[in-house]
């Protein structure tokens, strides 16, 4: 962290706490909701890295959606030792991830809302920085930041999703979900009271039309605060890598956009559909199986042909299903090493809670 960044944070601490002074206890700056199911092995990891944010008004909600590991006795556990009474724990029966991130929302008492994965984790100063942004500029409704991802169990790669927009009109988003991924937003509660909460029915793709629709029925705006500050997860188990799930809730995010934003150009609404079979294309080619990813990225181009010609990644899966398997599985270990090095500025140090 540069110098100038602690002093913004220190600043912007001291000056709340000037603010809540009166001596009765006031809401907290930011809540931090937590959906949970069946993530045992991760939770705790989680849990620590909100806690241990350097903003400290703070209250973390964990939303433990009908687990059926051991994630609520790691839990409950985690509550006893730490004695924090910022953090709480929600149980409800299995509704699917919008549903507890809902109960999150309707429970959360703070200006603004925090949305970390339980197998994911927050550098320790994610919320103070975004947060200072949002109090900064009253404009913003969405915060999010870079993510680095880690291995399944906890090892930084070094490679890190970087947005493609620093301020991500309606219509980017509708193209592509700049926001990333479900642990790198920081949201203004009014959004949701304005544009509603996430869609029960959608079991992924529900964060992608969330923000669509807070852009689009609200006067808030999206903002990038560019320093990788979530660190994101790949698991095989992962629900991200299901394309066949991916695919069928992403298509009924985009019949939720297309219906409820009329006045969005066609061209607009089949980019966004193409780059989610882009996505769908790329992960079962990197799982082997290559003629699901033909098919997907046949459909991509048959909604936006230009994606060949614009997008690298779509050149990149089309010319990866040419290949024999061996080279480019050469090629993609090359390309990573590549990304680690070009990245290495942006990465920083180790992270806390064992990660190396």
């Amino acid at each position: 962290m540069s110098d100038t960044e602690a002093n913004a944070i220190k600043e912007f601490e001291t000056l709340h706490a000037l603010q809540d002074g009166g001596g009765q206890a006031a809401p907290p700056l930011l809540s931090i909701v937590i959906p949970t199911y069946n993530v045992e092995p991760y939770v705790r990891a989680a849990v620590d890295s909100a806690l241990n944010q350097t903003l400290r008004d703070i209250e973390v909600i964990v939303v433990v959606d009908g687990a059926t590991d051991g994630s609520l006795q790691v839990l409950e556990a985690m509550q006893k030792e730490c004695d924090d009474p910022r953090m709480r724990i929600i149980w409800q029966e299995n509704a699917g991830l919008s549903a507890a991130r809902n109960t999150g929302i309707l429970n959360a008492r703070a200006p603004f809302i925090g949305f970390l994965d339980a197998d994911d984790i927050w550098a320790p100063e994610k919320a103070a920085l975004q947060v200072a942004m949002m109090r900064e500029d009253s404009t913003i409704g969405i915060s999010f930041s870079h993510s680095e991802y880690l291995t399944e169990d906890g090892r930084r790669t070094g490679s890190i999703l970087i947005a493609g927009k620093a301020r991500p009109s309606l219509h980017d988003m509708i193209r592509r979900n700049h926001v990333g991924n479900g642990s790198t937003p920081i949201v203004r509660q009014e959004c949701f009271e304005m544009a509603g909460l996430f869609r029960p029915e959608l079991r992924s793709c529900e964060d992608y039309e969330m923000w669509c629709r807070v852009l689009d029925l609200t006067p808030y705006r999206a903002q990038l605060l560019p320093k990788p500050l979530t660190y994101y997860r790949l698991r095989e188990s992962s629900l991200s890598f299901n394309s066949a799930k991916f695919v069928e809730n992403a298509d009924r995010a985009i019949a939720c956009i297309a219906s409820t934003m009329p006045d969005v150009p066609a061209q607009v609404i089949n980019a966004g559909h193409a780059e989610h079979y882009r996505i769908a294309a790329w992960k079962a080619l990197s799982t082997g199986r290559r003629k699901d990813a033909f098919d997907l990225l046949k459909r991509a181009l048959a909604l936006h042909p230009a994606l060949i010609l614009t997008d690298w990644r779509a050149l990149g899966t089309a010319f990866g299903l040419l290949l024999p398997e061996g080279v480019r599985t050469w090629l993609a270990a090359k390309a990573k090493e590549m990304q680690r090095n070009a990245n290495a500025s942006l990465a920083g140090p180790s992270i806390k809670n064992g990660l190396g």
